[in-house]
């Protein structure tokens, strides 16, 4: 099942925009703040384990399976109630959610302005929450200023200047959809994590290393580059959908490994960025939801972090002149360059109209369902 506020739903959404409760918008300088938990759920239910003071009656929430599991299912919900670390939900719930969700309230603005001059950051993921910015806005959402969800995704692996081949430990796999990556070579850490790039593993000589491999999403993680018999990390794997039905961060890069201090830790990656919003007019500042560039040795380089996603729900919408960018995190250098990210993936969902244009080019669809605030739909 799904709930994404698309006429291919399976389960209607009746909050559209929102109801515009929580007023203007328009913030200063600095990271996101996010009411959100960890959360674990069953399809068919309208109960969600969750547990923060700020949940309360009427909020809209989204609900995102962000590693393990189904990673990449999620879905729009509203809190009916809230008691004591579990939230009922109005809609019964799309997906079974387990270990890797996270939920968060999307506030309900009136309109939004990220002014010129100001750069709003997305809170950065933990291993349990965070990484996403999420927003509806039942007016017109003005993006003049800069907003940036590069690096708060997935995270690289760790650097090793260990000899694996010994037994000690090797480059950190980054971490990706399936979780945490691991830095044995006896476990394949040189291997993809899911879309997390694979890490370096050493060799037996004193310039002997493996680069990291770059993390996946949008497209395969370029893979990393050995030297006098190491090991190099793959590229972490394609994850999610053109349409972002399935969505998620992009994989983390590789850490390499190489003796005598010679090795770097991987990228981390872009995260997500979600707006629901009736009116997005031209942008004029930036989105940024890049990968970071893998860490720079003397001969082995880590693996770089992917794109991260963009998913964008209006009735009109301005994208501007390439002013969205979910690019990927290079190679770090060194002797032997570490692999490169992938880049990410953008989409939007438009009633009426979209212009502009977007690094790399975004997917769209017309969907008539966003063509009103509340209610009814309405009929051509």
């Amino acid at each position: 099942m799904t709930r994404q506020f698309r006429s291919d739903d399976t389960s209607h959404w009746n909050e559209k925009f929102g109801n515009s409760s929580d007023g203007s918008y328009a913030p200063s300088t600095g990271v996101d703040s996010v009411i959100d938990s960890a959360c674990t759920g069953t399809s068919g239910t309208t109960s969600l384990s969750a547990t923060n003071a700020g949940f309360a009656i009427g909020q809209l929430i989204l609900i995102h399976q962000t590693r393990g599991a189904s990673a990449g299912v999620y879905e729009l919900n509203k809190i009916a109630n809230y008691s004591a670390g579990t939230i009922t939900t109005s809609y019964p719930l799309c997906n079974t959610y387990g270990t890797g969700a996270q939920v968060l309230v999307m506030p309900q603005l009136a309109s939004g302005n990220i002014a010129g001059g100001v750069t709003i950051t997305g809170k950065a993921w933990n291993g349990t929450v965070g990484g996403i910015y999420a927003k509806f806005c039942n007016g017109t959402f003005t993006i003049a200023g800069s907003l940036v969800a590069s690096g708060v995704g997935f995270r690289g692996g760790a650097a090793s200047s260990n000899n694996a081949l010994n037994g000690n430990p090797a480059g950190q796999a980054g971490e990706g959809n399936p979780g945490l990556g691991t830095n044995t070579y006896a476990t394949n850490c040189y291997s993809a994590n899911g879309n997390g790039g694979g890490g370096g593993v050493n060799g037996s000589g004193p310039q002997a290393g493996g680069t990291g491999g770059g993390g996946g999403n949008g497209t395969t993680g370029s893979g990393g580059t050995s030297q006098a018999g190491g090991i190099a990390g793959a590229g972490g794997g394609a994850v999610g959908n053109v349409g972002l039905t399935s969505m998620l961060f992009g994989g983390g890069g590789g850490g390499s490994q190489g003796q005598n201090n010679t090795a770097a830790a991987g990228g981390n990656a872009g995260g997500i960025i979600l707006i629901i919003a009736k009116n997005i007019p031209t942008i004029t500042g930036n989105i940024y939801i890049n990968g970071n560039a893998g860490g720079n040795a003397a001969t082995s380089g880590a693996g770089g972090g992917a794109g991260g996603s963009c998913l964008l729900k209006f009735q009109t919408g301005d994208m501007g002149t390439n002013k969205i960018t979910v690019a990927a995190g290079s190679g770090g250098t060194g002797s032997y360059a570490g692999g490169a990210g992938s880049v990410g993936r953008i989409h939007a969902d438009y009633s009426s109209s979209i212009t502009g244009t977007t690094s790399p080019a975004l997917d769209s669809t017309q969907d008539f369902s966003l063509n009103t605030g509340s209610g009814m739909f309405l009929i051509f």
